[in-house]
């Protein structure tokens, strides 16, 4: 399939260039800055961009500092021969791929888009590699929730949002009663049968893309509700706290018994004073659930 190219230049000989390479490259051809840039917006996927140092409109590598250097296009920036000493340090001063002189011959160019080409690739699997790092980091692999270093940063962009839109936030804290007593008697391995069973389970009732559920701690887990009332939170842990009485997991044929018990906290703009931080959150959470724990556990409790 042939690669896409933008081509950002005044001069029209580039098409007899891409007919002679038609099976390798698609391009397109723009003769101003501006006309590049309305082509760079376009969701084609291009592989490399070869801008002219001098536009009607432009600077040329003024517009390739423009486009975004990891998702965009490998820029390469086409030169006058008698301006080559001259744009040279400044196009690598720019992470510009490669400098090409106007006279270089049509089999030179299509060796160099076809580098490009392969530099694209590289990019781009370095960085589907990073994203896929990032998630990992960002995600428990047993349970599939978030993991702790990614609540404080959202609850804090939450609380912020709340506070812009006058919209209500709640949080639940949960611990799994008993969690310990399984692994002794069953081994970790049914203890970790049960955390996935009951994050699946918390995924049931809570609405995807909007609420965030994260692997607090060894067997506890924090739910961030945005636009959530107290109530609302309540009513969102009890369901849970149902779902997992109702887990039925077993192991060796006996039934691993579990139950949980739930601390809910919020904020509202209407009081903004109070639980304003995420750490004021985060601690009347605690307290509410240590106090759901002390009263027996497989309850909800709510600290408005």
């Amino acid at each position: 399939m042939p690669s896409p190219f933008l081509i950002i230049s005044q001069h029209l000989n580039f098409e007899s260039f891409f007919a002679d390479f038609s099976t390798s490259f698609e391009a397109t051809v723009a003769t101003s800055g501006q006309d590049g840039l309305e082509a760079l917006a376009r969701p084609t996927p291009w592989n490399g961009m070869l801008v002219a140092a001098r536009l009607p409109d432009m600077d040329g590598l003024e517009l390739i500092e423009q486009v975004d250097s990891q998702a965009g296009p490998v820029p390469l920036l086409l030169v006058p021969d008698d301006r080559l000493a001259e744009l040279l340090p400044l196009a690598n001063s720019r992470s510009v791929f490669r400098v090409v002189p106007e006279s270089t011959p049509p089999h030179i160019l299509a060796a160099i888009l076809i580098d490009t080409v392969r530099q694209f690739e590289l990019l781009q699997q370095e960085h589907r590699l990073l994203a896929r790092i990032e998630q990992l980091s960002l995600t428990d692999s047993l349970t599939g929730c978030y993991a702790r270093p990614h609540i404080p940063g959202l609850l804090h962009r939450e609380l912020r949002r709340s506070l812009r839109y006058r919209h209500p936030l709640s949080i639940i804290l949960c611990d799994l009663d008993g969690l310990a007593r399984i692994n002794e008697a069953f081994g970790h391995q049914a203890g970790d049968t049960v955390l996935a069973g009951f994050a699946e389970a918390a995924a049931q009732v809570t609405r995807q893309d909007i609420d965030t559920i994260a692997r607090w701690g060894g067997d506890e887990f924090l739910v961030v509700l945005p636009e959530t009332p107290i109530s609302g939170a309540g009513r969102v842990a009890t369901r849970m706290r149902e779902r997992c009485a109702q887990l039925g997991q077993t192991e060796d044929g006996r039934t691993l018994a579990c139950s949980a018990s739930f601390g809910i906290a919020g904020f509202t703009p209407d009081n903004a004073k109070r639980n304003a931080t995420a750490e004021d959150l985060l601690l009347l959470a605690e307290r509410c659930l240590l106090q759901a724990k002390a009263a027996g556990g497989n309850q909800v409790l709510c600290c408005p």
